[in-house]
């Protein structure tokens, strides 16, 4: 008689080998959208010392203007291609073509829209913030380009290849930012920078880009298709960027430019923490996309993107002081109060982040489109009341209520659409971690807002362990795939 090796599936190996995958993903994700922020963030702080609150005031007019415009460039498209080169590999090279024809009339209408409405009688910016505006509007034209290219490394899970081409972005702006500032002590040149740094960028990507890749077609139903396709997360990119950056022209229009430096340097802090969150999202998206049912990993993602917001929230607000003199210096102390405000929203923050991208991979984009919509109304009234009187901590405090108010419709939406309901001991870990940060900061004695902020860091991940929002098994997990050689090898049984 005789026999027939049966292998049993190591369903323990495979889990830690998806996740070891996705971990690579997250560490390039990371690199790629950490290491612009770490090489220009010197550059950032030298402009804000040599331009002094007035000017770095323009700077964050002109980057918030910058930024909005470039909705109409970008038009949340990148999604759209990681999703659709995930499913179907093959399509990808008509995929870029076609993204190419849009982002080429998309960035006209961009920069056309630009030079219209920073100038009277709408804005009627001054002269400095227009040029500063149109640079950084030329920059995030050629960054259009970068991000479909982008797209295709990410939808094979090539994200290193992305991160290289990010670090080159960052290194050329950062570097040539610092120096051009230095030298002129001049918003303008200042703005020059990142127009370098996204050609460094763009050029990265088309060198390691496969060539049958530049090939594609496309025709006009290609383009048409692409377009029907992306209406929904058009209208969801649009309305989030407007919901993030509305702020600043705002604040701008009732007060003096050193109020927005100061709440552009607090909100330097809502950037890297919005960049953690969608690596952290980023870094799953192509599965999620390509899995007919997720929702356990949707599930997870939620659940430890909320413990990570309360980890960081906590640890900033408890270190805002210090961190914000660290940084930025004396005279922009009074970021302080915004800064801990935004401290509390990072949480909410994070969980719409990380929703928007599982919606997005169930086909749910036009409900990400609605909330975002709906917190724009309620964001733009609470500013027209609080900004006025409060300044730059009004713009928190609205930034704030919002986001709650969000998350709150976020999680709501998640659960009908998508399956997706964080346990009840995510949130008990998360509630009692809240009681730590009050417990470090009334006990903190000598210890100054770094120091507690460090020990409230260290304490968080020990207390989500022991409540069992991060349980022993996703801990044993991870070391797994930490250690490849840990994970447990598979069974073998023989059949007779």
């Amino acid at each position: 008689m005789s026999s027939t090796p049966l292998v049993a599936v190591d369903v323990h190996g495979e889990r830690a080998s998806g996740l070891r995958r996705v971990l690579t993903n997250a560490l390039s994700l990371l690199l790629a959208y950490i290491l612009p922020k770490l090489l220009t963030l010197g550059a950032i702080v030298t402009a804000a010392r040599v331009l002094g609150v007035s000017g770095f005031g323009q700077y964050g007019t002109a980057a918030a203007f910058a930024v909005i415009l470039s909705i109409a460039a970008t038009l949340g498209m990148q999604p759209l291609l990681i999703r659709e080169m995930a499913r179907a590999p093959g399509a990808a090279a008509d995929w870029l073509r076609s993204a190419h024809v849009v982002k080429s009339l998309s960035n006209l209408l961009m920069l056309g829209l630009l030079i219209l409405l920073s100038g009277a009688p709408l804005m009627d910016y001054p002269l400095q913030v227009r040029l500063a505006a149109l640079l950084l509007g030329v920059s995030y034209a050629v960054g259009a380009y970068a991000e479909n290219l982008a797209a295709w490394f990410q939808s094979v899970e090539r994200m290193e290849v992305w991160m290289q081409a990010s670090a080159a972005a960052g290194l050329v702006t950062g570097a040539l930012g610092a120096l051009l500032v230095l030298l002129t002590q001049s918003v303008v040149a200042f703005c020059a920078a990142p127009l370098f740094g996204q050609i460094a960028a763009l050029t990265w990507l088309a060198l390691r880009m496969p060539r049958a890749l530049h090939g594609g077609s496309a025709s006009r139903a290609s383009v048409q298709r692409l377009l029907r396709s992306l209406a929904p997360f058009a209208a969801g990119f649009i309305a989030i960027t407007l919901h993030s950056k509305i702020a600043v022209p705002l604040l701008a229009r009732w007060w003096p430019p050193a109020e927005v430096g100061l709440y552009t340097a607090a909100y330097k802090f809502v950037d890297l923490v919005q960049a953690l969150a969608v690596v952290g999202a980023a870094a799953v998206y192509p599965r999620l996309a390509r899995a007919a049912a997720a929702h356990h990993a949707a599930t997870r993602l939620i659940e430890i993107t909320l413990l990570a917001g309360v980890l960081a929230g906590g640890t900033l607000w408890l270190a805002r002081v210090d961190v914000v003199h660290l940084l930025f210096g004396g005279s922009f102390a009074g970021a302080a109060p915004p800064a801990a405000i935004f401290a509390i929203a990072i949480a909410p923050l994070a969980i719409n982040i990380a929703g928007g991208y599982v919606l997005a991979a169930a086909g749910e984009i036009r409900r990400v489109a609605v909330l975002y919509s709906v917190a724009i109304t309620v964001k733009v009234g609470l500013i027209t009341a609080l900004v006025p009187s409060r300044g730059a901590t009004g713009a928190a405090l609205a930034m704030l209520i919002t986001e709650a108010l969000l998350a709150l419709g976020m999680l709501a939406v998640l659960h009908r659409r998508a399956g997706v309901t964080a346990g009840a001991r995510t949130w008990s870990s998360a509630a009692l971690a809240l009681v730590a940060c009050a417990t470090v900061f009334l006990l903190r004695g000598p210890l100054s807002g770094l120091a507690a902020g460090f020990v409230y860091a260290l304490a968080a991940p020990v207390l989500f362990s022991v409540t069992g929002g991060v349980p022993r098994s996703d801990w044993n997990l991870l070391r797994a795939a930490l250690r490849p050689g840990t994970a447990r090898p598979a069974r073998a049984a023989r059949a007779e």
